[in-house]
């Protein structure tokens, strides 16, 4: 649904409420979601009370953009926020929930049913990103001594409760002994016990575990929910595909927006003054940069006699140091997200990588060199040595960022930075700079050529 046909159900001031009403609950609840932050707060505020159901307002709430849900929230009472969030899914209200600051989390977890409160304490002490804070504490336990018939009748008692797709075998301590699917249960005589025909080992994943190596091992798996355990293989929760997949798109989106310098989260979902804010430190950065190289060119201005005929080539230069880097970081911030990077294969990578850079740089310098050669005297009327110095500055340049681009991510994973940052315009103003200084120092060398 477009955005202008959204807004305009509240242009009218004539319109009717209940008129209103009806059109916001005709609209489809996630495009709802996705287009709420188009609108002014007071639409937003009218569009949430406007829903016909506490369930579609929930909906509503976890599936917007961060600045919608926290305007509507702050025009709520705390009491009803408290309710709704009583009545959510406890993985999705402690999202929420963790989004506020100490003092508010505090005062709706005081208002929330004390066992509701207990379970969504304990989630909100893991960050957002791994297993403890994506986990479901509901699933269904069977002890090892259950037998097929119990657990059958146990699922026959409560028909509106959904059939998991895996049932997890626990001991006394409940401790993970097993999983099993309904057709293993389905298949074996009425009288044998889950020990007898549970499957081992159960894959699983650490309460700290991060995202991306849940969503790793449940694809290497291929399952659509996951136990959550201890150091003490202590059973605490589930994780299911659709919000490992969730997650993983919002981390994604973050990385993708990181890299090229904007706002982390809801770029889109964002007022044009709060954009502004959000991009300028990363312009800034650009800023300080281009004034850093324009005095490094004029500082090699007076030292270089055919300084307007070498300076032709620095764009050049740049360019293509500039994207050799970006490739070699691309590549391992990439290769870490999906797990394919890791320890052991982490020095193979980026050996491969060097290689590979510094063998472009090679080949594209000779060639940018020789051709610049043969064109030096016909075309820009300087000596052929001009290919040389070209050539000679592209190959030390593109091997220096291909060595920045390349560890770059090492460095910020190891001082604990986002290495997606390694791919944005930091790295590419030192990519500039290093790459300019060191063609100029060549040409400076070599300028005797010319």
């Amino acid at each position: 649904m477009p955005a202008e046909k959204l807004k305009s159900i509240f242009r009218d001031n004539e319109r009717p409420e209940e008129e209103v009403r009806d059109l916001i609950n005709q609209i489809d609840l996630f495009e709802l979601a996705r287009l709420l932050h188009e609108l002014p707060v007071d639409a937003k505020i009218r569009v949430f009370h406007g829903l016909d159901s506490d369930k579609k307002r929930q909906d509503l709430l976890y599936e917007t953009d961060l600045d919608s849900r926290m305007e509507i929230q702050e025009h709520l009472d705390s009491d009803y926020l408290a309710r709704l969030l009583d009545d959510m899914p406890e993985d999705e209200a402690a999202d929420i929930i963790q989004e506020h600051p100490e003092e508010t989390r505090e005062e709706l977890l005081s208002k929330i049913s004390p066992e509701d409160a207990n379970i969504l304490k304990n989630l909100i002490t893991y960050e957002e990103e791994t297993a403890g804070g994506l986990m479901s504490p509901y699933f269904h336990r069977v002890t090892e001594q259950q037998t097929a018939t119990d657990i059958l009748v146990k699922i026959k008692r409560d028909p509106d409760q959904e059939i998991p797709p895996y049932f997890y075998v626990l001991d006394e301590a409940n401790q993970l002994l097993g999983y099993f699917k309904l057709r293993d249960l389905l298949n074996v005589p009425v009288h044998s016990k889950a020990l007898t025909f549970m499957r081992q080992p159960a894959p699983k994943v650490l309460l700290t575990d991060t995202c991306d190596k849940v969503a790793n091992l449940m694809d290497h798996e291929h399952l659509s929910t996951i136990p959550v355990v201890d150091e003490q293989n202590v059973l605490h929760g589930i994780v299911t595909f659709d919000d490992v997949i969730r997650t993983i798109q919002d981390i994604a989106s973050e990385d993708i927006f990181t890299m090229v310098g904007t706002a982390r989260t809801d770029p889109f979902a964002k007022r044009a003054i709060n954009k502004i804010a959000a991009r300028a430190p990363w312009l800034l950065t650009t800023f300080a940069g281009g004034l850093l190289s324009a005095f490094i060119l004029s500082f090699f201005e007076n030292r270089i006699g055919s300084f307007a005929t070498i300076i032709l080539f620095v764009p050049f230069v740049l360019g293509l140091a500039g994207n050799v880097g970006i490739q070699g970081a691309t590549v391992l911030v990439r290769g870490l997200a999906t797990g394919d990077v890791k320890q052991d294969n982490l020095h193979t990578v980026v050996r491969s990588e060097l290689i590979v850079g510094i063998t472009n740089g090679f080949i594209f310098g000779i060639l940018c060199g020789g051709c610049i050669a043969l064109v030096a005297e016909p075309l820009l009327h300087v000596h052929p040595g001009l290919g040389f110095i070209v050539g000679s500055g592209i190959i030390l340049a593109v091997a220096m960022a291909s060595i920045i681009g390349s560890l770059t991510p090492i460095l910020f994973i190891k001082i604990g930075i986002d290495p997606a940052i390694s791919t944005g315009p930091i790295v590419m103003v030192l990519n500039d700079i290093v790459g300019i200084s060191i063609y100029l120092v060549s040409a400076t060398l070599f300028t005797f050529l010319i």
